[in-house]
């Protein structure tokens, strides 16, 4: 039974911010492509993969032990950072670009939202901040994670290393949790959300600009 005075903002479904997400990423990669495509060395790129192949074919052939390939792997993907350096700065840029300004000023949507009909509102219903989305998506959209990759790489392959297998589990166990949060609560809040002060929201399949009147 609906209520006659309380209108509820229905939660986005889960498929619909998995439909927004690879619709999103896929936006970003064309973008980050063209953009960063002059900075690539792909001759030291396709050089690396080649090597990086042959580590794993050694390994599969018993050739190496499991700490040879695990230290030949490692290097070679320091080097691949390193050389790739400048693009994936380029690429930190369009994410915020593109998930914090553009989803800001496109009332908390993105092509992929726009597309799923959901979008983003504050959890009081006040109007979004720039400081929410900055916050929300620096965890949503990993570009922290980004971002401290990117610094390790400054400080030497051990630095590199350590850091990014440590931001890379605890990048897994964030993503878990936040799963497991938009499937069991009511609301649909994930761990971005919670930190942001922030949900994602249903929309009408007719009309964007109302929200779907949940039951009761």
């Amino acid at each position: 039974m609906k209520s006659n005075n309380v209108k509820k903002r229905c939660k986005a479904y889960f498929a619909q911010r998995l439909i927004a997400y690879f619709i999103d990423m896929i936006v970003v990669t064309i973008i980050s492509s063209l953009v960063t495509y002059p900075f690539v060395d792909n001759k030291s790129i396709t050089k690396l993969a080649d090597e990086s192949n042959k580590v794993v074919e050694n390994y599969l052939e018993e050739k190496t032990d499991i700490e040879t390939y695990f230290n030949q792997s490692m290097d070679i993907s320091y080097e691949q950072a390193k050389i790739t350096g400048f693009s994936n700065i380029i690429t930190i840029i369009i994410l915020v670009l593109y998930f914090i300004v553009y989803q800001i000023y496109n009332n908390g949507q993105t092509i992929g939202k726009k597309i799923a009909k959901i979008k983003i509102v504050k959890n009081d219903d006040s109007d979004l901040t720039m400081n929410n989305m900055i916050i929300r998506e620096l965890f949503n959209s990993f570009i922290l994670v980004d971002i401290l990759v990117a610094i390790f790489t400054l400080f030497g392959k051990n630095s590199y290393l350590y850091g990014s297998l440590i931001l890379e589990l605890i990048q897994y166990i964030f993503i878990i949790i936040t799963v497991f949060m938009i499937f069991f609560r009511k609301d649909g809040r994930g761990l971005p959300d919670f930190i942001a002060s922030t949900k994602v929201i249903n929309l009408k399949d007719n009309l964007e600009s109302e929200e779907v009147v949940c039951e009761n």
